[in-house]
């Protein structure tokens, strides 16, 4: 074998791309999560040449313009090439931190460690929804609860370290063959793996009776969708613009009567369900209060904010909605994705904009938040809330620690729905409160502050409907919520020790 290994090291190359392009899928990643980076290191232990390690930067890089093509826009576009090379590089980056320590001649064992060290900094450095944390392989481990309430210490990038970790002690034992030392590597993670499963295990209490939770209503409809159902919006008079508010109002209306009817306590629609232009914005939320205070409930309210962009509203609604769509990215102006949480009063509570905004379908056309995450309180229950894409950013969720409850109005679609609805379970077991996931064209998910899922369901292309849900009404205080990303800053300065050590040894050597 090590002959063959010798003289063909590519062999190894290749297998751990195909490794890494399979471990983008649903079910299978969780098992790559835990192989693919055996062979690449394996590859690096035989090919310590920089023309070896730039060979496999320019592999990941395909794999990942490959796997994440579609996922952005479904047609082709430089700048979502630019994004999905970038997910390639951060794939590479901690291979090339291995690479560097056996390179310039870190101790074996210090090599082995500064990998997944590298994993854990690079994921938590790389703030970026579509290159975060969210989308790493060891996020796979959400059907592992046990292991993934290692995040609520360390923060999810723990749980890359565990998972990442298993690669080297392969290839430590691989490389140096089965003694003493190479036992000891492999018992001791062994151990260390069952322990932190058990432990957390252990620390997961029964679900929540229903005695301590909140009655929340989650709806799907939104106005992408109603603006093609010319059925709908052809009962009401006024002009295209005119219909459009009506038409969303009269849903509200609706909904807030089931879900009270329901025994709902807060109402929840997904991103974009409504929209307006920026001179009925305030008209629309007056109408909104109106209709939470009516109905005695709480009602968060995602309103998509269209500027003036001069538009004809005297025209067929979709002619009407198309050119609203062209003209915003003509005249460079922006529009303003919103959560308004108008409490059981009346009273606006706060208004929230979009912070974390998707690389190029939003990024050039929205504007973008002032970074601060909202916490509300009603009924003696605190509310936190994020859209979309913001949960996958370390900092905004983390903001929202003091919450019972987190709820996520998104936006998903067919090539991404289940690594954002799996995803956000890290954010629950971090900051130790419950996640209800609410979009459109996705997986509506509901996980409780252990990371387990109380509920889902399957909204793809569903136009319309309400779900009840009962979620714990107060959170946990966790060690990451207390004390925040002191692990991957621990990671950071190992991987730099470990490859400036390698100049250490070699100047001792070269004194001798």
């Amino acid at each position: 074998m090590k002959k063959f290994e010798e003289k063909y090291p590519y062999c190894w190359l290749l297998l751990g791309l195909i490794l890494m392009f399979f471990s983008y899928g649903i079910f299978n990643t969780c098992i790559c999560a835990w192989l693919f980076a055996i062979p690449l290191i394996r590859y690096i232990n035989i090919r310590t040449k920089w023309s070896s390690i730039l060979f496999m930067l320019l592999g990941a890089v395909v794999v990942a313009n490959i796997t994440f093509w579609g996922l952005v826009q479904d047609n082709l576009n430089i700048m979502n090439q630019v994004y999905c090379t970038f997910n390639g590089i951060r794939m590479w980056a901690p291979f090339f931190v291995y690479f560097l320590c056996r390179k310039i001649g870190a101790k074996k064992l210090i090599a082995y460690f500064a990998f997944p060290a590298a994993v854990a900094t690079v994921e938590f450095f790389i703030d970026n929804p579509f290159v975060s944390v969210m989308t790493s392989l060891s996020v796979s481990q959400f059907w592992n609860i046990g292991l993934m309430q290692l995040a609520s210490v360390t923060g999810v990038v723990g749980v890359s370290f565990i998972v990442t970790f298993c690669a080297c002690a392969v290839n430590y034992i691989w490389e140096d063959g089965i003694n003493k030392k190479t036992a000891i590597t492999a018992v001791t993670y062994g151990i260390v793996v069952v322990l932190i499963t058990g432990i957390g295990m252990s620390n997961v209490k029964k679900i929540t009776t229903a005695d301590n939770t909140v009655r929340v209503s989650a709806c799907v409809e939104n106005i992408n969708l109603l603006a093609q159902n010319i059925d709908i919006l052809d009962e009401y008079g006024g002009t295209a613009r005119d219909k459009i508010i009506k038409a969303c109002l009269d849903i509200i209306d609706g909904r807030a009567k089931d879900a009270v009817y329901g025994g709902s306590s807060v109402l929840v629609f997904p991103e974009d369900a409504f929209m307006c232009t920026k001179d009925k914005s305030d008209y629309f939320i007056d109408e909104v209060k109106k209709i939470a205070k009516e109905n005695n409930i709480n009602i968060l309210l995602p309103l998509l904010i269209i500027p003036d962009v001069g538009v004809d509203d005297n025209t067929d609604v979709m002619d009407y909605v198309v050119k609203l769509e062209s003209r915003i990215s003509e005249s460079g102006k922006k529009k303003t994705n919103t959560l308004n949480f108008i409490d059981r009063n009346g009273e606006l509570r706060n208004t929230y904009v979009k912070n974390h905004l998707v690389p190029v379908v939003e990024e050039p056309i929205t504007e973008k938040g002032d970074g601060n995450t909202p916490i509300v309180e009603v009924d003696g229950i605190k509310y936190s809330y994020l859209i979309c894409a913001d949960y996958t950013s370390n900092k905004y969720a983390y903001n929202g620690r003091e919450a019972d409850i987190l709820l996520n109005p998104s936006y998903d679609w067919e090539a991404f729905q289940y690594f954002t609805s799996y995803g956000v379970q890290a954010r629950a077991i971090e900051c130790g409160f419950s996640v209800l996931r609410n979009p459109v064209n996705g997986n509506i998910i509901l996980y409780d502050y252990y990371g387990r899922p109380l509920h889902m369901a399957n909204a793809m292309n569903v136009h319309k409907g309400i779900l009840y849900l009962d979620i714990p009404k107060e959170g946990r205080q966790t060690f990451y919520g207390m004390t925040g990303n002191w692990f991957p800053w621990i990671c950071a300065v190992y991987a730099a020790f470990a490859i400036f050590s390698g100049f250490f040894i070699k100047k001792k050597e070269r004194k001798r």
